[in-house]
């Protein structure tokens, strides 16, 4: 029986999941999880796949097979030109998978067939029972297994943090660390050991991960500090080692802000498609992800390289990220926006409110959370509204991403009872 498109998207997932180590090898994965794969498909393809999509994707939660377009993007994950590329080289693997003929259709069989299904029934029926006896064995876990983070320095980055880890007690084929939500930050590590470091390049708030085989067995907060407002620029946005710009630079004239000298100066060709980040990682006084006023201005300036300028605020929470972009108007379909777990992408929603006169126009920011309830307001008109379930824990961060020279005029951060704890007007 040939295979189905189905059958391919199932193997892709498998395929892909392995390769770039996306979630715990359970067919689940997190919407982290997504948003790499996103940015990978985007920088292989040029295309930017929507969360949304990917989710039915994995969830086969689409009234009909995914576009053409959307199908290539996925392959070039792994390193295939196209879609009929990956079906072509994975088509023995699944013939070899897939029955050859339902055996209902067959009226006539061979003395050879039946002795040839009987054994292939006992050699199931034998590995199926070794797999459970195996598969089914049960992690035995001490009841303490130490596991503890040090930073090298209290605040900044480069920042060289120590795992202090004990997993000799425990018998198992494979241990893991993995310093952040990103898949790629999986490193193997040594049982019969206890120390194991890792350089956190960029400020930010993770949960590492100790791991033994695919099962999470102990977590530990990271919270790399900044030191007030820092400067990181990448050209591709799996680079591991950013570009640090000039912290004396980036207070000039009342404003935050990174001009087209200040990146020549630093050497970035801004001929080339780039990325860079105002990170702002601390503690805020106990502001809850549940309840809290944001507000911003800020602009963007033109590239003649860069044809969909873009600026995005992410507030970063203990459990997770909320991020609202603004763009020009014609660009509005590449934008996404994420509050809690609730995702919305410009190509599946309408985000049209969302665009702007962006370029060399201030633009007034505010998010306004009440209970979980969100306003998103663009110059005091509301623009989007989202309504979500969890709670995040308190904020850690704000960053704001740019992929044009840009300037930030003030940031305001106001917690439930309406009273400010945290505010920079960007003055020297």
């Amino acid at each position: 029986m040939p295979a189905s498109e189905k059958d391919y998207i199932v193997l892709y997932r498998t395929l892909v999941e392995k390769k770039l180590m996306l979630g715990n090898g359970d067919g689940k994965v997190k919407q982290r999880d997504l948003e790499y794969l996103a940015d990978h498909i985007e920088q292989k393809s040029k295309v930017r796949l929507s969360i949304s999509t990917l989710k039915r994707v994995w969830k086969d939660d689409f009234a009909q097979e995914p576009h053409p377009t959307t199908l290539d993007a996925l392959a070039s994950a792994l390193d295939f030109a196209d879609w009929p590329s990956f079906k072509k080289a994975n088509a023995a693997t699944l013939v070899d998978a897939l029955p050859s003929e339902p055996l209902a259709a067959k009226q006539k069989m061979s003395m050879r067939f039946y002795v040839a299904l009987g054994l292939a029934i006992v050699a199931a029926g034998v590995i199926a029972i070794l797999g459970f006896g195996l598969g089914k064995k049960k992690l035995k876990l001490p009841a303490v297994i130490p596991f503890r983070a040090d930073k090298t320095v209290t605040q900044g980055v480069p920042n060289t943090v120590i795992f202090n880890y004990d997993v000799s007690n425990i018998e198992a084929d494979s241990f893991f660390i993995q310093k952040s939500w990103n898949p790629r930050d999986k490193t193997p590590i040594d049982p019969t050991k206890n120390h194991f470091t890792a350089i956190y390049y960029t400020p930010g708030f993770h949960h590492a991960r100790l791991m033994v085989g695919d099962s999470v067995v102990a977590t530990e907060r990271v919270h790399i500090k900044s030191d007030g407002w820092f400067a990181a620029l990448r050209y591709d946005p799996l680079d591991t080692h950013p570009v640090y710009l000039d912290r004396r630079r980036l207070k000039h004239d009342g404003l935050l802000q990174t001009t087209e000298g200040d990146l020549k100066a630093a050497g970035i060709d801004v001929q080339k498609n780039f990325i860079y980040r105002y990170y702002n990682s601390r503690d805020f006084e106990n502001v809850t992800s549940n309840n809290f006023v944001l507000e911003t201005r800020l602009r963007s300036d033109s590239l003649l390289s860069q044809a969909c300028p873009n600026a995005e605020i992410m507030i970063v929470c203990e459990e997770g990220i909320c991020f609202i972009p603004i763009t020009i108007k014609g660009c509005v379909s590449n934008l996404g926006v994420g509050m809690g777990e609730v995702y919305k992408g410009g190509n599946d929603h309408d985000l049209s409110a969302m665009g702007t006169n962006l370029l060399k126009e201030w633009q007034t920011l505010r998010i306004e959370n009440h209970n979980r309830n969100a306003t998103i307001f663009l110059n005091d008109v509301a623009v989007e509204h989202i309504k979500y379930k969890q709670d995040y824990g308190k904020i850690v961060g704000l960053t704001f991403t740019f992929n044009t020279p840009a300037a930030v005029d003030f940031v305001r951060l106001k917690n439930e009872t309406g009273t400010i704890v945290y505010a920079d007007e960007f003055d020297q």
